[in-house]
């Protein structure tokens, strides 16, 4: 027994010491310790050494429980780490989490909920949510817990709402994303809690803003609307919705303003008018930044009749590409111009028939000519067609020359007629040459009569113009007339008058030059007031009317004192541009 007891309490002892011992080692040690015992192990076991196998295997068994130990004790450590990570993460996260009950009990909160709803942790669990939900909202928030604990849905959807706080200054709103999830006790609703306040005030803010212009549009009388990039139409004022349904107003133009699937730039079906096209080209070219404005009178046939609208295009500022489409009424305007339009035709007759009185005496001595020549060429006709002179082969040479003559006197008074006509003025693209050789025509018997020299310097091949022909005519004939008869009155020993055409790249300049006595000074300009003449023959409308008609065809008439003697009256006519010849007026050649 003596030897059993010694060889029990060995092997104790010695494992209280190794005991004692692995603790003090590390990792490492113990590793290296248990290979140590695997290899004594062994060896034992190859010497068939049954005891010592058996304290070696505990020995080996221990060691290797320590290693467990050690890693099991790293583990739980490194768990404990992780979990007071997260749960830091959770506590201190910038959004909001609450675990509610079916009932909407708070069952937990993390910091920044209870912040947001102004509670401490301890105070919020077992509180219903309800109590934090501004009024009106209650019945939203029982919708919305039924939707998450819906047992139907599989797997669980995530559902969302805005709630507005209460109890907090200013008011907060929050974002819920909830989601039901399987808690200890059962089913739970994991919420998670946005503060959407400072977006919630500028989203506000920016509907008050719209709201507050789009009151000032609905407050402006003018007609505006919106186009987008493409050129369809995104906004309106209340003046341009009234306008288009309340009046039942067919209008092509506003049709192709976005109106249409295809927007302002292009159509499906039928081509559309030339008026629209302008307008969509005027549209696209400014959305695109190739003009800074574009703008287009034109009518609409309303059932109160025609009216007449401006239609004024701006780019958007900013980074948004598109246009601002303005209509203002300009029937008024339109109607005042019509009538001081009519005054003017009116009035320009007036100093034609004045002209015509001027050119009288030369007019008659041009048509007695031709009517003289053919008296005589009948008398010879006569003398041809009997008695012994009597020749028909000179007879028929005879009366060609009659005919001729007599065509001659003709267009000397269709030219007349022609320039008497009372008419309103309509521009069409006429070749210059034309007009300046009609005037020509009227004047040289004049200034023949009156020995005046008139002279004409202009380089061939003139461009088009967009004129009322018999208006421009009237307008060089009252210069010519005006410069013929003050070289007269002043018996001016030298007595030219001269037409010099210069041609620029968007208009042509005529010069009517005098060798007359000039004009009195400081009164270049009152000189084309109406019923302002230096001439007693004159009715003081010429000059006055000449300059209205050179600004209705978007001219300019001035005078100047000539350099050496004289005076010398410039005229400007814009050249005629493809873009120009189209007119919108609907106005017709009477």
């Amino acid at each position: 027994m003596t030897g059993e007891g010694r060889g029990r309490g060995a092997p104790r002892g010695l494992r209280i010491s190794e005991e004692g011992a692995l603790l003090g080692l590390d990792r490492d040690a113990l590793e290296a310790q248990f290979q140590r015992l695997m290899s004594s192990l062994d060896a034992a076991c190859d010497a068939n050494d049954a005891q010592r196998c058996l304290m070696l295997a505990l020995r080996t068994h221990e060691v290797e429980l320590e290693l467990q130990s050690r890693a099991l004790r790293e583990t739980q450590a490194a768990l404990r780490v992780s979990r007071d990570h997260y749960a830091r993460l959770f506590e201190e996260a910038p959004v909001g989490y609450v675990v509610l009950s079916r009932r909407g009990l708070v069952r937990g909160a993390n910091l920044t909920a209870a912040t947001l709803l102004g509670k401490s942790k301890a105070q919020l669990e077992g509180w219903p949510f309800r109590r934090f939900i501004a009024d009106g909202q209650s019945g939203d928030f029982s919708a919305h817990l039924r939707q998450v604990f819906d047992d139907s849905a599989s797997p669980p959807a995530v559902c969302e709402m805005v709630l507005h706080l209460c109890d907090s200054v200013p008011t907060r709103v929050a974002r819920l994303c909830s989601i039901r999830r399987d808690g200890v006790t059962g089913p739970e609703c994991l919420s998670v809690m946005l503060d959407i306040s400072t977006e919630h005030e500028s989203e506000r803010q920016r509907l008050a803003g719209d709201r507050l212009r789009q009151s000032v549009l609905d407050a402006l009388p003018s007609q505006i609307a919106v186009l987008d990039q493409d050129g369809r139409l995104i906004a309106s004022n209340r003046a341009w919705r009234d306008f288009s349904e309340e009046q039942g107003v067919s209008d092509s133009l506003r049709q192709a303003l976005g109106l249409n699937a295809e927007g302002a730039c292009t159509w499906e079906g039928d081509q559309p008018s030339d008026e629209v096209l302008s307008a969509a080209r005027g549209i696209r070219d400014v959305i695109q930044r190739k003009r800074p404005a574009f703008s287009l009178e034109h009518p609409c046939e309303t059932p109160q009749g025609r009216r007449w609208f401006l239609m004024r295009v701006l780019p958007l500022e900013g980074d948004q590409e598109g246009a601002v489409v303005a209509y203002l009424e300009i029937t008024e305007r339109r109607l005042a111009e019509e009538e001081a339009r009519r005054a003017r035709d009116a009035l320009a007759q007036v100093a034609r028939l004045n002209a015509v009185g001027i050119l009288a005496s030369s007019l008659i001595h041009e048509l007695l000519q031709p009517l003289s020549s053919a008296g005589f060429y009948c008398s010879a006709a006569i003398q041809l067609a009997q008695g012994p002179a009597a020749n028909p082969d000179r007879l028929v040479e005879v009366i060609r020359r009659i005919d001729d003559q007599v065509h001659r006197a003709g267009d000397i008074m269709e030219r007349l007629r022609a320039f008497l006509r009372g008419r309103k003025m309509y521009k069409v693209a006429v070749s210059l040459d034309q007009v300046l050789k009609r005037a020509f025509e009227l004047t040289l018997w004049f200034a023949s009569d009156l020995k005046v020299d008139l002279r004409m310097n202009a380089p061939s091949g003139l461009p088009l113009v967009e004129t009322d022909p018999v208006q421009i005519e009237q307008v060089l004939v009252n210069l010519i007339c005006n410069a013929v008869q003050a070289i007269d009155a002043a018996n001016c020993a030298r007595r030219e008058v001269t037409l010099d055409v210069i041609v620029a790249e968007r208009e042509i300049e005529l010069i009517v030059r005098d060798t007359g006595p000039g004009l009195p000074e400081g009164r270049h300009e009152a000189i084309f007031d109406i019923f302002e003449s230096t001439n007693d023959s004159s009715l003081g409308l010429g000059l006055a009317i000449s300059r209205a008609i050179a600004e209705g065809h978007g001219g300019r008439l001035w005078a100047e004192p000539a350099p050496a003697e004289g005076a010398a009256f410039h005229l400007t006519l814009p050249i005629a541009l493809n873009d120009d010849l189209m007119d919108f007026s609907g106005s017709e050649p009477s």
